[in-house]
């Protein structure tokens, strides 16, 4: 089966797009929450390969990507570095609203989403255990920063935001599987998770929740 991570051109744009915007989103909730330079580098890359990390290690991929091919922790770190300027510098121009970490994230959630997908697909990956780990890739790294953040994980009180990643993942597994062309099913796929999580932030889409307030 021919699919995006195995065709002639690889997806690197795709890749660095998503390390870029998850970096982006790790160091600007390290600018939020107050942290230092060290904070803002780790948080960015942390987020930036998190995902992929938890995913490679899940199917046995050793060593994990990133050590054999180390450009996204570099693509972090320089991200960070930008960060860190422009809030020491430009503090008003630094992208640490709420709006530029959603913004950013959702741009992370939809590549990563995607390639996770595409590559437990080219590993030999059941079609519906590669769409989980798709969106464990896409949602894994976000889940660490709000860890180290002491926030609550956007994952599971934000808008639709898992959702989002396995719709995408099901239609990267579902196009791959007919044959569509791998170009078609990256940009496809992406901006089915890009479009739904973005809508559902502007809309305050969310899955029904509890309130926490009910007693024993």
């Amino acid at each position: 089966m021919l699919t995006a991570a195995s065709s002639p051109t690889p997806f690197f744009v795709l890749e660095l797009l998503g390390t870029i915007a998850f970096a982006v989103s790790g160091g600007a909730v390290a600018v939020r929450a107050g942290m230092d330079w060290l904070g803002v580098v780790v948080l960015a890359v942390v987020t930036a390969v998190g995902g992929g990390t938890i995913r490679d290690l899940l199917i046995g991929t050793a060593p994990v990507r990133w050590v054999n091919q180390p450009w996204p922790i570099v693509a972090a770190v320089a991200t960070a570095a930008v960060i860190i300027v422009l809030a020491h510098r430009r503090p008003g121009s630094t992208p640490d609203t709420r709006r530029a970490v959603l913004v950013a994230d959702a741009a992370g959630l939809a590549a990563f989403t995607v390639t996770g997908t595409l590559i437990c697909l080219d590993a030999g990956v059941p079609g519906w255990v590669a769409g989980v780990l798709g969106v464990v890739t896409g949602a894994g790294g976000g889940v660490l920063r709000d860890v180290l953040a002491r926030e609550r994980p956007m994952v599971l009180v934000s808008e639709i935001y898992a959702v989002a990643a396995l719709v995408g993942a099901a239609v990267a597994v579902v196009l791959t599987e007919q044959s569509v062309e791998p170009v078609v099913v990256r940009w496809v796929s992406v901006a089915v998770v890009l479009a739904i999580r973005l809508v559902a932030v502007r809309r305050q889409w969310t899955l029904p929740r509890f309130d926490g307030t009910a007693g024993p």
